[in-house]
């Protein structure tokens, strides 16, 4: 029994070298590749991080969103979030106006809540990002952490 089970480990530790060599060839050509188009993107892209934080007791929010558009581009990036708290719905919006470097950018915006505060956990956010030749979104689960 042992040795059928040495030649089928042979096959396999083939295969993981062959692997980890094509990825090794592959990092190598990815970073020039990489590189350039991230100096100039030619669509827009736009992604809300997590956690965000709670500010004035839940107020508001902090919130940070990755964006990437085309150099000169003037947009817009809107975010709002909702969150379950008891038997209501904490919701909130904010946004800003920025020009696009032509690379991956960092914004700060401060969404401000209505009605209910958020509380530490889990939230619903949509970003969208808009110029005037159309919009770009994304929607996903973040978590709201206690600074």
């Amino acid at each position: 029994m042992k040795i059928s089970s040495i030649r089928s480990v042979r096959p396999a530790k083939a295969a993981a070298v062959l692997a980890v060599v094509a990825g090794a060839i592959f990092a190598s050509v990815l970073p020039s590749s990489a590189d350039v188009s991230a100096q100039s993107p030619s669509q827009s892209g736009v992604r809300v991080q997590s956690p965000a934080e709670r500010l004035a007791r839940g107020a508001a929010l902090g919130v940070e969103v990755l964006v990437a558009c085309p150099a000169g581009w003037s947009n817009y990036v809107n975010v709002q979030i909702t969150q379950r708290v008891g038997p209501g719905i904490a919701s909130g919006s904010g946004y800003t106006q920025f020009t696009c470097t032509g690379g991956l950018q960092t914004l700060d915006l401060t969404v401000h809540a209505n009605q209910h505060a958020f509380r530490a956990g889990t939230a619903f956010a949509t970003a969208v990002i808009s110029n005037g030749s159309g919009q770009v979104r994304d929607d996903r689960e973040i978590e709201i952490v206690n600074p």
